[in-house]
């Protein structure tokens, strides 16, 4: 009987071992993985058409670089102005063809309990916006220059997204040009 308990015993304690190791396996795999997911939520996190916060701050840098500022107007639970940054906005930002060329921001412009500083450091609702470069229709991307004036020509969606990328091209190069810089988008 003895010999019986023994074996039970050991064999218990085998268990035992067998599953803190495999539980230390689980635990160390879950960490590597969060380890390697994490600089993928870093780089779509860079990928992301930035929301408006401080048109001051981002005046001074655009006249910095002689860029333009590319404002994309779009509401809350816009089903076209989603399609348009998913099919054709976001690819361009990841792709990196819209950096050393514009400084491109979104405004939501019914989002509740948002403010924006404007370009004079003021706080100001998101509407503000659209109602100083009367914008009626959504999406739609205003270019300005570091001073807030309006300069090329505006992009209305117009639900062709394959052409958004030339239309997007040839609006920034045409406001790079009113703002006499000689760098174009190819």
């Amino acid at each position: 009987m003895q010999f019986f308990m023994d074996v039970t015993r050991g064999r218990i304690r085998m268990r035992r071992k067998v599953i803190k190791q495999s539980a230390a396996g689980w635990l160390a795999m879950v960490l590597l993985a969060g380890l390697w997911v994490s600089p993928m939520t870093a780089w779509a996190d860079a990928w992301a058409l930035n929301p408006a916060e401080d048109f001051q701050q981002l005046a001074k840098q655009a006249k910095q670089d002689k860029q333009p500022i590319a404002i994309y107007f779009n509401r809350v639970r816009c089903g076209a102005c989603e399609k348009l940054k998913d099919a054709a906005i976001l690819p361009m930002i990841e792709n990196g063809l819209l950096d050393g060329y514009v400084h491109m921001v979104e405004i939501r412009v019914d989002a509740k309990d948002e403010t924006i500083r404007d370009f004079y450091g003021e706080p100001v609702d998101n509407a503000f916006f659209q109602e100083l470069y009367n914008v009626t229709t959504f999406p739609t991307i205003v270019f300005v220059d570091a001073d807030g004036s309006e300069i090329g020509k505006r992009m209305v969606n117009s639900g062709a997204y394959d052409y958004v990328p030339y239309y997007l091209t040839e609006r920034i190069n045409q406001a790079l040009e009113e703002m006499g810089n000689d760098k174009r988008m190819e």
